[in-house]
């Protein structure tokens, strides 16, 4: 398992999620501060041992992403992980991209063009519009405004505080 943190900005902020290594490496360099750790996960050295960050606080500001990155990952949480025609929910593996206008007739690759598409009706789509297919779409695709940073869960075992304030956004 992957191990992340929540990394928050001077003001406690929510930034941006970094993974274990940055973590460590952003506390033994003084940039930043642990506030929760996970609980009994611990990584070990010749000399000692440190349980892993689960949230930090940077002790100085640096500029937020302005933009979410476009990527299957995403996309795929933008849309719930569910089929944007027949609404049914499914795993990560099971899905696939559709583009809204369909790329062999120039459709671009992007936020507002694409959204997550079981197998089954992005067959039955092919390379039509929905209202060609005469299907219909459960939300218009744009592209989203939260942070991956605040959308991200740190596990089922954060505290209420972070939970509730993570989930608010």
């Amino acid at each position: 398992m992957v191990m992340k943190a929540l990394l928050l900005d001077a003001s406690y902020y929510p930034n941006q999620i970094v993974d274990w290594k940055k973590a460590m490496i952003l506390f033994f360099t003084g940039r930043a501060e642990v506030i929760e750790h996970h609980e009994d996960i611990e990584i070990n050295s010749t000399n000692d041992s440190f349980k892993l960050p689960k949230v930090m606080r940077l002790f100085q500001n640096f500029r937020n992403f302005a933009q979410v990155k476009f990527n299957r990952s995403n996309v795929f949480y933008r849309d719930k992980h569910k089929c944007q025609y027949c609404g049914d929910k499914f795993e990560q593996k099971e899905l696939t991209f559709d583009h809204v206008m369909p790329k062999s007739r120039g459709g671009p690759t992007c936020w507002e063009n694409i959204v997550s598409c079981c197998h089954t009706c992005n067959n039955k789509k092919a390379a039509r519009t929905p209202k060609e297919a005469n299907m219909t779409l459960l939300t218009k695709p744009v592209q989203p405004k939260w942070s991956p940073g605040m959308a991200f869960r740190l596990g089922v075992h954060e505290s209420n505080v972070f939970s509730y304030w993570l989930s608010g956004w």
